[in-house]
């Protein structure tokens, strides 16, 4: 079904939401001061508008979590710190010590979200049939998916969560006794939830407000890929990843890199990669949409990074360490390697006469205040208006942020990765971000092992479909990184007399795709997640996430990988 709709306020505001008993934090469900009710519990969604006007409310909601989704995903990693700037709330979350008064401890937002998600679901009429097409199924699978992905994030910044698989309409029902989930059992329960919907068709609304709302929704097999690889179930999380590659013939293209002409550095081509964060990309696969009416909802993440007085700045950690990565330099459409140098261009790139173009940051001066800033954010989707943001004179203007991508395509290549290199498969891991996954690069002994290959669906990438998949490493590592045989490698791995087993490669490779994680999605909600998912890998939860994190504190941080090793400092408890 495509409609298309010229007001997304008039539209994401037609869905009345119910607020009456709202969470207020992990630990304390809902308030029950009101008596009020919203919904009449006989109301059936039984038309294709019903299920518009639904899904858009919910969508409305959602909106209201990307900053959060970002700042709590980022400040509880390794990547991104608060400055001096920032409100106590964030510099509470940064430090792992959160008071009960946190603003971001305050849980209702998902609760609301998860609520009308069970209303939908619970009165929506799934029978209803055009000429043999059950049509509100797909907008029915889609909420389980908003609702899932809601309880998710919930279960990351809480550690547990209430399970409610019913709306909450009255005062009496607010008053039960839910069970609690933690977050193995969360996962597992949403997988079982999901499953069914397999293969549904996607949604698109068309277009609403300049965007076609394609890209608005999640797809099933994109969050049953991250819920299995937080299980470890690493074949189930690599066939859910390969569907969603598949059937939307996902690449990594050469589109979004940057590169240096030459050794000199006095130069550089491509240097587009933080395009592939708008909307319109190829590369973008689901994000949160915002209106373009300067008085509705807008994140601001923009606001709090490039700003001369800005809250949240890049972990000077992590630009020391983008500035030491090997860079490879290359010609292009020849297989040579023509020099060395470090710096990791997704990060910013300084021309050897020190002009620096940022990437994901850069250390530049904003209204005479000279810092290292976040530019990913001003990078993205955003609408200049007319007047000025008396917080932020730094811009010159008014900027409303339009769009946060949620997942993009090298969000499910490294996933996929993740998954490969658990299934001892660390060469073909690899070459996800040195050579790109193709016929030439499967094929190839020397780049990819052939006991490796096994004939699983998920290893097959021989078709036409995947013959530009470039590796990711080339987006700002250079062109060279893929015939590089003396660095970028896996150590002992065509050597007769190797002492290396195949735990330490996988080890290694991991901690490649760990970095790679880093520069290729910072500051985009991930991390928290990442450094979670590995740790479990590992077995060394939380050891392994307390020492990543630890490393931005400087010289404080032996003291922090101490207090870290408890695990509650990393939840809203």
């Amino acid at each position: 079904m495509k409609m298309n709709i010229k007001n997304m306020k008039t539209v994401w505001g037609a869905w009345i939401c119910l607020g009456l008993l709202v969470p207020t934090a992990c630990s304390d469900m809902f308030e029950t001061d009101s008596t009020s009710v919203v919904f009449e519990s006989g109301n059936r969604l039984d038309s294709p508008n019903d299920s518009l006007y639904s899904i858009m409310g919910i969508l409305a909601q959602i909106q209201k979590l990307g900053d959060r989704y970002v700042l709590m995903g980022e400040l509880r990693g390794d990547l991104m710190e608060t400055t001096v700037n920032a409100d106590v709330d964030l510099q509470e979350i940064s430090k792992f010590e959160v008071s009960a008064s946190n603003q971001y401890k305050m849980m209702n937002d998902y609760y609301q979200v998860i609520n009308n998600c069970n209303y939908a679901i619970a009165h929506m009429d799934t029978t209803l049939v055009d000429y043999e097409d059950k049509v509100m199924i797909p907008e029915f699978a889609q909420i389980k998916v908003l609702r899932a992905w809601t309880y998710w994030q919930l279960a990351l910044l809480c550690g547990e969560v209430s399970w409610i698989e019913s709306p909450i309409l009255d005062l009496e029902a607010s008053l039960k006794d839910y069970p609690q989930k933690n977050q193995e059992q969360l996962a597992e329960l949403l997988i079982e939830d999901l499953k069914p919907y397999i293969g549904v068709r996607d949604l698109n609304y068309g277009s609403v407000d300049g965007l076609n709302l394609d890209k608005v929704f999640i797809p099933v097999d994109m969050l049953l890929g991250d819920l299995y690889l937080f299980l470890n179930q690493y074949a189930n999380a690599a066939t859910a990843y390969y569907r969603l590659i598949k059937e939307r013939e996902l690449m990594v293209t050469s589109m979004y890199r940057n590169s240096w002409l030459d050794i000199s550095r006095k130069g550089f081509s491509y240097f587009t990669h933080t395009s592939g964060l708008s909307y319109a990309s190829s590369e973008v696969i689901s994000s949160f949409v915002y209106s373009s009416d300067a008085k509705a909802y807008h994140p601001l993440l923009l606001r709090m990074s490039y700003n001369d007085k800005a809250f949240i700045a890049p972990a000077q950690s992590f630009v020391d360490e983008m500035s030491n990565a090997l860079y490879v330099v290359g010609v292009e459409g020849k297989p040579t390697v023509s020099g060395y140098c470090d710096g990791d261009m997704r990060g910013q790139a300084i021309l050897a006469g020190g002009q620096v173009y940022p990437s994901a940051y850069g250390s530049m001066t904003l209204n005479n205040v000279a810092a290292t800033y976040i530019c990913k954010f001003f990078n993205m989707d955003n609408t200049s208006v007319s007047g000025s943001d008396p917080e932020n004179e730094a811009l010159g203007g008014l900027y409303l942020q339009r769009t946060l991508p949620l997942y993009r395509v090298s969000h499910v290549y490294l996933r996929l990765a993740e998954a490969l290199n658990r299934l001892e498969k660390p060469t073909m891991a690899f070459a996800v971000l040195k050579y790109g996954l193709n016929a030439t690069t499967l094929e190839n002994p020397n780049r990819v092992k052939q006991s490796e290959r096994k004939g699983e669906i998920y290893t097959d990438f021989t078709e036409d479909i995947f013959a530009d998949n470039v590796g990711t490493a080339t987006r700002g590592r250079g062109n060279g990184i893929p015939y590089d045989n003396e660095f970028y490698i896996i150590p002992d791995f065509n050597t007769e007399t190797s002492t290396g087993t195949l735990e330490d490669s996988i080890l290694f490779v991991e901690d490649c795709i760990v970095d790679e994680m880093a520069a290729e999605t910072c500051f985009e909600g991930n991390r928290f997640f990442d450094l979670l998912r590995v740790a479990r890998h590992r077995n060394q939860y939380p050891a392994y996430m307390a020492k990543k994190v630890s490393k931005r504190f400087g010289e404080n941080a032996e003291r922090m990988e101490q207090a870290l090793m408890e695990e509650e400092r990393w939840y809203m408890k």
